[in-house]
């Protein structure tokens, strides 16, 4: 079943064009990790989704409806978008950083039930000793899953995610990836995310889609789209692909061009 249909899609500032007839269907409960260099789309494209940017021209489809003609909140009540984790400042409790997820729900009072699927998400997340913890105040790691915490109880089927592994650790990499996983699975979540890296793509997501220059280039299961051939014409770089225990890897070896945009 297609979740999410996007069809000749672009956008652009100006002279500069951003987004070139991007078309995919995105499948309901799957993992689809968009990759590229900086400056491919990415974001922008997940900035379409989320209705933040309006589209030059083309079509997005959410199960079956067109995103042109929903209204702001009712966007809200079918994606959720995670940005990345720098330069956020919330000024409140977790807790309460993690309740503004519920707004797209909420009449004029929040009630019980809207606090307890905040706490019911925090258990979920093993993060229910943060609540009263200011969010300013955590690390990055623990910011970034308040976020995915607070996409969680608006309660969608949908979640989009702009690279949320760019500033953490190895290890809080891996978590983030993890939770998002588990979500797709026992949620029946259809998580659509921006990333960089590429053995962090090619190991949790069931599809990946490759970006150049505003474009999708390439489209299918990891091992159809990390190829060799693929990596050096999209990021200049020349790379060795291998398989170990049925999980493909990317090692770079050298560049091949000068430079990729910054």
């Amino acid at each position: 079943m297609v979740k999410i249909k996007i069809k000749d899609l672009c956008f652009g500032y100006a002279s500069t064009q951003i987004l070139e007839n991007v078309s995919i269907d995105i499948h309901k409960s799957s993992f689809v990790s968009i990759v590229g260099p900086n400056g491919a789309g990415k974001s922008t494209m997940l900035k379409c989704l989320n209705k933040i940017l309006t589209p030059d021209s083309g079509e997005i489809h959410i199960d079956g409806r067109n995103l042109r003609h929903l209204k702001r909140m009712e966007v809200a009540r079918n994606l959720a978008y995670v940005p990345q984790s720098s330069n956020r400042i919330f000024p409140t409790t977790v807790f309460e950083t993690v309740l503004m997820g519920r707004r797209p729900h909420l009449g004029w009072f929040i009630n019980e039930n809207d606090k307890e699927k905040v706490w019911q998400v925090l258990d979920e997340l093993g993060i229910e000793d943060l609540a009263l913890s200011s969010f300013d105040e955590l690390s990055g790691g623990q910011q970034q899953k308040i976020l995915i915490a607070r996409a969680l109880v608006q309660d969608t089927g949908i979640i989009l995610l702009d690279e949320p592994t760019s500033n953490l650790d190895i290890w809080h990499q891996l978590d983030v990836m993890e939770i998002v996983k588990k979500l797709v699975n026992n949620r029946n979540v259809t998580a659509l995310m921006a990333v960089h890296d590429l053995n962090l793509a090619s190991k949790y997501s069931d599809q990946i889609l490759m970006m150049k220059d505003g474009q999708i280039v390439s489209a299918g299961k990891p091992a159809s789209v990390l190829t060799s051939e693929n990596i050096a014409n999209v990021y200049g770089v020349e790379a060795h692909v291998h398989t170990h225990a049925e999980t493909l890897y990317v090692m770079p070896l050298k560049q091949l061009v000068m430079s990729i945009d910054a």
